[in-house]
C-alpha cells in the first residue's frame, strides 16, 4: 500500500487487507520499516493459543471477545536495539478487526486489550478497526494493567492522527518513554488531563453567583461530561487487577511472593509511566516472609485477589521478633 493513501484515508479504511494497511500506517509515521507483518492469523483462535504463545487462562468473556475478531496480526515489535537505552522494554504492535455492533466495539476492544496485556510484560499498542473506523489502544502490565484508548477515527481525520503519531513527536530514549509519548499524543483527553475536584470547584466559584447552580449539581455534571460525550464508547480510568479470582483454585495457586516483590522493585526503576504511589504507601519492599510458615487457607479470598492487600496482610500478620523467639517451633 502506498503511504500517500493514508493522508486521504483511502487505504487505511478500505478493509481489503487491514493488517497490511495498519502496517502501512505505522510505516508512514516512522515507527517501522517493515513491509510485512510478523504474523497474520489464518485462524484467530489458533493464533492466540499457539502462534502468539499466550499461556494464561482466558475466561468466558475473553473467549467471546476473541470470537468477534475477524482478523488478527502481530505487526512488528520495537526491540531494545531501536532505543538509546540498550536495556529498554519492548513495544509490541498489533492490528485487530472486530465485527461487533457499534455499541459494543469499545467494550469488546477493552476485553481483548486486557486479555493480551496479562500475557506479556512488554508495552502493547493495538490498532482496532470496526466498520470503517479505527482506534488506538494501549496497555502496560505492571502491578496491574493500565489501559488507554484514543477516539475512534475515520478517513476524515486520519491526517490528524498521522501527525500526532509521527515518530518525530515521540522519545526514542526507551520503550516506556516512546509509549508514554504515544499515549499522550493520541489518547482521549480524560486520560491525559483528568478533572480534579479542586479544578471543578475553582470553575464553579468563577460562575455568576446569581446563575450558579448548586455545587453538587455542577460537580456531577462536570464529572459525568465525558461519560455522556462518549456514551457506549466510554471506558473509565481504572486499574485492572492482574490476579483474577477465576484463576485461583485453592492449593493450585502458587503464592510466589518473592517474584512479586522483585517485580515491584523493578517497576521503581522501569521506564514505564510513574504511577500513583499512594496505593502502595504501606508496602515495604525490604520485608521478608518465611513462605514455609504461611497457611494460605487462613488468607481471606478478597485479600488473595489483590496482591497489594495480600502483602499488607502478610506484613501485619508476621509475628514480632519476640513472638518468633518465644515460639520458634510453631507455625502460624
Amino acid at each position: 500500500m502506498e503511504e500517500s493513501l493514508l493522508y486521504n484515508g483511502n487505504g487505511l479504511f478500505s478493509g481489503l487487507d487491514y493488517p497490511k494497511e495498519a502496517l502501512g500506517f505505522f510505516r508512514a509515521v516512522g515507527h517501522t520499516l517493515a513491509t510485512e507483518p510478523l504474523i497474520i492469523a489464518n485462524d484467530v483462535m489458533h493464533c492466540i493459543y499457539s502462534e502468539l504463545n499466550f499461556a494464561t487462562f482466558f475466561d468466558n468473556s475473553e473467549r467471546s471477545a476473541f470470537l468477534c475478531m475477524s482478523s488478527l496480526s502481530h505487526l512488528f515489535t520495537l526491540e531494545s536495539d531501536v532505543f538509546y537505552d540498550s536495556q529498554s522494554s519492548l513495544v509490541r504492535y498489533y492490528a485487530i478487526s472486530i465485527d461487533t455492533p457499534k455499541s459494543d466495539r469499545t467494550t469488546t476492544a477493552n476485553i481483548i486489550l486486557n486479555a493480551f496485556a496479562k500475557n506479556t510484560k512488554d508495552f502493547l499498542v493495538i490498532m482496532f478497526q470496526n466498520e470503517g473506523m479505527c482506534m488506538f489502544a494501549f496497555a502496560i502490565k505492571t502491578y496491574a494493567r493500565l489501559t488507554y484508548f484514543s477516539d475512534w477515527f475515520d478517513g476524515s481525520d486520519v491526517e490528524g492522527f498521522v501527525k500526532k503519531a509521527d515518530i518525530g513527536n515521540l522519545s526514542l530514549k526507551n520503550g516506556g518513554e516512546l509509549f508514554s509519548d504515544f499515549v499522550y499524543m493520541t489518547a482521549r483527553s480524560y486520560y491525559i488531563r483528568p478533572l480534579s475536584k479542586d479544578y471543578i470547584h475553582a470553575e464553579w466559584h468563577m460562575l455568576d453567583e446569581d446563575e450558579r447552580p448548586s455545587w453538587n449539581d455542577y460537580a456531577d455534571e462536570q464529572m459525568n461530561e465525558n461519560c455522556k460525550r462518549y456514551g457506549y464508547d466510554y471506558i473509565d480510568v481504572f486499574i485492572t487487577r492482574d490476579y483474577q479470582t477465576d484463576n485461583i483454585e485453592g492449593e493450585d495457586f502458587e503464592l510466589d511472593l518473592l517474584a512479586l516483590e522483585l517485580e515491584l522493585e523493578k517497576m521503581k526503576e522501569a521506564d514505564a509511566f510513574e504511577l500513583d504511589e499512594s496505593d502502595y504507601d504501606d508496602f515495604d519492599g525490604d520485608e521478608e516472609y518465611d513462605l514455609e510458615r504461611i497457611n494460605t487457607e487462613d488468607i481471606p479470598p478478597e485479600i488473595m485477589d489483590d496482591p497489594v492487600k495480600l502483602l499488607n496482610w502478610l506484613r501485619k500478620s508476621e509475628p514480632s521478633v519476640d513472638e518468633k523467639s518465644d515460639d520458634a517451633g510453631d507455625c502460624w
